[in-house]
């Protein structure tokens, strides 16, 4: 399963008391393909060092860079579906550039788009991707 997750849902899934921490979990099981564009990875590093400073940043991407189940995604189209927080579409284009088959995100101007027709979307947000991944 290959997955691109927006910043916010993967700073609240790192945690190891995180409710979500199943979601980290399958990805260092190796039974989770994570994706992100440079872009993507930027945002994170810039999120993890206010969050937790340099250390844990540098282990963050060093584990990101050096795991054969995280993909770099190149994007080549941008696809431009977001207009109210074009921020956002580098979740959208990694997701489409990545043939990901599920993009993570809480944010509002992501899932408000999940019924698009094309390109067509997988989009969950972390706790319904969490309870898949772990049925009540």
């Amino acid at each position: 399963m290959k997955v691109v997750i927006d910043t916010n849902c993967l700073l609240s899934c790192i945690g190891k008391k995180s409710p979500y921490r199943n979601v980290f979990d399958l990805f260092l099981s190796k039974k989770m393909t994570f994706c992100a564009s440079t872009e993507i990875l930027l945002e994170y590093e810039e999120s993890f060092n206010r969050f937790w400073g340099k250390d844990v940043t540098q282990n963050l991407m060093g584990l990101f860079e050096t795991r054969d189940n995280f993909e770099h995604v190149i994007v080549y189209y941008n696809w431009q579906l977001i207009r109210n927080d074009e921020d956002d579409n580098k979740f959208i284009d990694a997701y489409v550039a990545a043939k990901a088959d599920y993009l993570i995100s809480n944010d509002s101007s992501i899932t408000g788009i999940k019924n698009n027709s094309f390109p067509p979307l997988a989009i969950m947000t972390l706790q319904e991707f969490s309870n898949m991944l772990s049925p009540q």
